[in-house]
């Protein structure tokens, strides 16, 4: 699904939404009715979900895939040849995001089946395709979700921007399934550190640190692009564009959210909120540690390798963390809950699986 016609994942939902923004005219002498309504911007947005099954489209959200911290689009590394299938190693989110006409934008086929005919030449005719297949094009990913919880695998939702949609009526295009699970919440690992973590860091380093977050209950990072959709009083400009759609989408200044909720441990979380451990009441300045997310489906991270089995996981590391808000529940017969808004200055999402190109 999109335009480098790879599979999605698991959907489970997916809501395209249209709209004319109509101009309803009244006119001084006339009726209580209006006197005439005009079409004004067609403006194309949408939300969809779905399991997490791969990172490739991860990279929409965050605009590059490269095998250091380059700007551009380099290209994954092999990050372990000797595998049985050859494993690639995609860094996305470099120190620079790519300017807004190297940021990537995709397309996504929405198709209804209606009919099973394989005629589409007369309407007339008997068996006549009436399928329904929406081409959203032009999209940028406005906002993307991970959220990770013990009672679903870990899903992801994304909201979008589209320039224009595209009606036709024929079968869908064609892209190969995912065959690996979703993963899920005992695949996971959270870490707070006031180390270096990286793509090679091992987990079992960072555990022997006491980083490791062992109650978390759940957890949601979102990246926002905050895009802006644009029109200009010219009109289309190419035969790409229809003369009502947008003519851009323009992904502007990045935040970056992280949701995480645990039980209750002891004093330190609520410590680091108030600025660093040990503090006894609010900081001027704040200690900001890293938070490790990893979910690793085979293998294992760092520079531990087991030729025996292909290394597959997903990283994100988010640097520079402040905590923004914390709320610890209590009630009878309750755990005690400790839930908590994390603001972070950058991100990076490491991945490791089979996949040579997120671009094709």
């Amino acid at each position: 699904m999109g335009a480098m016609n790879q599979s999605l994942g698991l959907v489970q939902s997916i809501t395209p939404s249209e709209k004319n923004n109509l101009f309803k005219i009244k006119t001084l002498g006339g009726t209580r009715d209006y006197h005439t309504i005009i079409p004004g911007k067609f403006e194309v947005s949408g939300g969809m979900e779905y399991y997490l099954q791969g990172a490739a489209f991860i990279r929409q959200a965050i605009g590059e895939d490269t095998a250091t911290s380059a700007t551009i689009d380099s290209g994954p590394q092999i990050e372990y040849p000797s595998a049985t299938a050859g494993m690639f190693k995609h860094c996305m989110g470099s120190a620079e995001s790519p300017g807004i006409n190297d940021f990537p934008s995709f397309q996504l086929e929405f198709t209804d089946y209606e009919t099973t005919a394989s005629v589409d030449s007369d309407a007339d005719l008997p068996g006549y395709k009436t399928n329904l297949r929406r081409t959203y094009v032009g999209c940028r990913a406005n906002s993307l979700t991970l959220s990770a919880t013990i009672d679903e695998p870990v899903k992801v939702s994304v909201d979008w921007l589209a320039k224009r949609v595209i009606v036709a009526t024929g079968d869908e295009t064609y892209s190969t399934e995912m065959t690996q699970d979703p993963y899920v919440f005992y695949q996971g690992g959270v870490y707070l550190t006031t180390g270096v973590a990286t793509c090679n860091t091992p987990q079992s380093d960072l555990a022997a640190g006491n980083d490791q977050l062992t109650l978390v209950n759940n957890f949601d990072f979102t990246i926002n692009n905050n895009c802006e959709a644009v029109w200009y009083i010219c009109g289309t400009t190419t035969s790409y564009d229809s003369i009502r759609s947008a003519k851009t989408i323009f992904p502007k200044g990045r935040d970056y959210e992280l949701k995480l909720g645990l039980h209750y441990k002891n004093r330190e979380m609520y410590e680091r909120f108030l600025g660093a451990v040990n503090a006894t009441a609010d900081q001027s300045t704040f200690t900001k540690p890293q938070i490790v997310l990893d979910f690793v489906r085979t293998g294992v991270i760092g520079s531990v390798f087991n030729p025996t089995s292909s290394p597959d996981y997903i990283r994100i590391v988010a640097a520079s963390c402040v905590f923004d808000d914390i709320t610890i529940n209590g009630a009878p017969e309750d755990i005690v809950g400790n839930d908590v808004t994390v603001f972070t200055k950058s991100v990076k999402v490491y991945s490791v699986d089979d996949d040579s190109n997120y671009e094709a």
